[in-house]
């Protein structure tokens, strides 16, 4: 029937390729002081509003354990460790933010268990891409002296 025709009809490339993005972010580390607040940069090209799309950060493995995830307009979950020192931030004073396709990640009052690898993923309608950001902490750290026994 001519309604299966229409579900069947698969847009032409030159309509595809505008719904796709790609997620970017720096090529080296981030390098921030223990106790300091950092952005760790992230945002897609070419830009677009990414207030109707899902932007997840987290570590390593722990895709179901998000830092941050973001769906709906509005912040879903944040990861216990990080409440109340996490957010989605500018990357820069020119940044439109989210509706420029800024999902930068602002991490406050880090500690040394902080340095880690953190992924920025946001996915949409058919689209999605996922990149990571390499966080380096410095500063003094508290080394602990172990006793041997006698």
């Amino acid at each position: 029937t001519r309604a299966n025709c229409a579900l069947a009809f698969t847009p032409p490339a030159s309509l595809r390729s505008h719904v796709s993005f790609t997620v970017v972010v720096p090529g080296d580390p981030i390098v921030a002081h223990v106790g300091s607040t950092v952005i760790l940069p992230c945002w897609i090209s070419p830009p677009e509003n990414a207030e109707a799309l899902e932007i997840r950060w987290y570590r390593r493995d722990q895709f179901n354990n998000p830092i941050v995830f973001y769906r709906d307009g509005k912040i879903q979950e944040v990861q216990e460790c990080f409440r109340n020192r996490s957010s989605l931030a500018l990357r820069s004073d020119q940044s439109g933010g989210l509706k420029d396709g800024d999902v930068s990640l602002r991490l406050e009052k880090l500690t040394f268990q902080d340095e880690d690898s953190f992924h920025c993923e946001v996915s949409g309608d058919r689209k999605y891409d996922s990149k990571v950001v390499d966080l380096k902490i410095t500063g003094e750290s508290k080394t602990t002296i172990q006793s041997k026994p006698y």
